[in-house]
């Protein structure tokens, strides 16, 4: 079938009039009930992951003496913990490592989850995470001085502060954390009904922005008066504290849930019947690979988080080096466009399930328009962004503005593998992420390989205007291929996979 400016528009059109992507009279469950406990803890779980996965992006600024140069000398901070010079290209892989890990495990993630416990699978990742944070700051500082030759070689082989060792730890962290997206898309897609997704599964994602927030705030202050090991220390504690409350208050599924009542279980099965998520149904492989609407999450996915890794990973550096801030207002004013971006989720969340409980949009024109908002925004802000060195107040505008925005697809493509298909959005989620974790990877890289002098604002302009033309031709691709409604192929169980 082919595509065009007509059909894309024709498509537009027809999604805003009424159609069966949501189902007749729509009814709310009156008041908070343990669907919104579920949510809740999945939320502090999206917190806790993005506490544990951000922490480095700051914290590598307190670790490294960043100048130009690339020298080896090793000096005492404030706090008198040991400080690293490492060169720009070291610092780019050690914050990539983490997603090398995540890549080539979420998918895999994902068909495990098919088979075992979501619940016990988070339980378990989100405990030994806690633990490796618990430990970094140790295999960082680790001098052996024991007399076993190979020993000391294998240390001495790491490096000055143990970088290499630090890119394996931080690449089984990602590998854990691989399983976190897949498992949450899993549960969500048996507690939230589909007129309530916007509201439950956007309040689960609003942990992004509140973790990554709160990581950015908190950890150069932390870094700067207990020392880098703190920041360590207290993201690898709140992980470990979050699994054992899951461990005890979280469900797979209502079914499983001992203390739901009667009435909710009832409320949210007739809109998300217990079969259609139950039992270990074949994957219809075939179906799936080979869906449009799929193929406009992935490139979506794939194409947000590029822009989002860029900003996170890579705009303390920037504001540290190009605008001049030092490493405690670095770590407040990083900070400051995901506390907006927090604020501005719910609002949008809300006002996003409305439009649709009321039929004023479909769910597809609902999905795209949302996405768009958040992905050219973004697009938008970077290009703008790469011009404002000269001006710090309008360069923050413009990057809270670049960060904030994206909430929007929260309720757009990130709750999309829901619509398409309730029974595999663990397993779309997992593909997704999977191609989506390239983001992660990619943006320190290519920072490493564009910027040679950090100080340089044409270098730095490069780098936006890569991550804004990935952005907006990604949400492209959604606008033209992608849909809010069920496939045919969702509830299908038996030949599907052999095709």
């Amino acid at each position: 079938m082919k595509y065009s400016v007509a059909h894309l528009e024709n498509g537009l059109k027809k999604s805003i009039k009424k159609d069966n992507d949501a189902d007749d009279g729509l009814e709310g469950y009156p008041g908070y009930g343990i669907r919104h406990l579920q949510s809740l803890l999945l939320a502090l779980a999206v917190f806790s992951g993005y506490l544990q996965r951000v922490n480095l992006a700051v914290t590598i600024v307190a670790i490294t003496n960043i100048k130009l140069n690339d020298t080896t000398a090793e000096d005492e901070n404030v706090a008198n913990v040991p400080i690293y010079s490492w060169n720009s290209e070291v610092r780019g892989y050690i914050l990539s490592a983490f997603f090398v890990g995540y890549l080539i495990t979420n998918f895999p993630a994902a068909v495990i989850g098919v088979h075992l416990s979501n619940k016990r699978l988070l339980f378990f990742t989100f405990f030994v995470n806690g633990i490796l944070n618990v430990l970094t700051p140790f295999l960082i500082e680790f001098e052996y001085s024991g007399s076993n030759q190979l020993l000391k070689n294998l240390v001495d082989a790491a490096g000055v502060g143990n970088w290499r060792a630090l890119i394996i730890f931080r690449a089984i962290q990602g590998i854990l954390q691989a399983f976190m997206f897949p498992t949450l898309h899993s549960i969500s897609a048996r507690w939230a009904p589909p007129h309530e997704r916007s509201q439950l599964v956007g309040f689960i994602m609003s942990g992004i922005p509140f973790g990554t927030m709160f990581t950015l705030a908190g950890s150069g202050v932390i870094a700067s008066t207990y020392g880098w090991p703190s920041v360590f220390y207290s993201s690898g504690a709140v992980g470990i504290l979050w699994a054992i409350i899951w461990l005890v208050l979280g469900s797979d599924n209502p079914a499983h849930c001992s203390f739901i009542s009667t009435n909710e279980r009832d409320y949210i099965h007739k809109y998300i019947p217990e079969n259609s998520v139950e039992g270990k149904k074949k994957v219809p492989w075939a179906s799936l690979l080979t869906s449009w609407p799929v193929w406009a999450i992935v490139i979506s996915h794939t194409g947000h988080n590029w822009g989002f890794w860029l900003l996170l990973s890579e705009m303390p550096t920037f504001i540290h080096e190009v605008l001049g801030f030092n490493i405690k207002s670095d770590g407040f004013t990083s900070a400051l466009p995901y506390l907006v971006m927090w604020l501005l989720q719910f609002p949008v969340m809300y006002i996003a399930d409305e439009l649709v409980k009321r039929r004023i949009l479909s769910i597809s024109f609902s999905r795209k328009l949302w996405n768009t908002i958040g992905m050219w925004g973004t697009s938008i802000s970077l290009v703008v962004l790469g011009y404002l060195d000269h001006d710090k107040k309008m360069a923050i505008l413009f990057y809270i503005t670049s960060v904030a925005v994206g909430c929007c697809v929260n309720v757009g493509f990130n709750i999309n593998h829901m619509d398409l298909t309730p029974n595999y959005a663990g397993i779309l989620m997992g593909m997704s992420n999977g191609f989506a974790a390239t983001g992660g990877l990619g943006g320190p890289l290519i920072v490493a390989y564009l910027v040679k002098d950090m100080k340089s604002v044409l270098q730095w302009r490069m780098v936006f205007f890569v991550g804004a033309a990935i952005t907006f031709f990604s949400n492209l691709f959604f606008l033209i291929f992608g849909s809010g409604k069920t496939r045919s192929w969702n509830d299908k169980k038996l030949e599907l996979s052999t095709q």
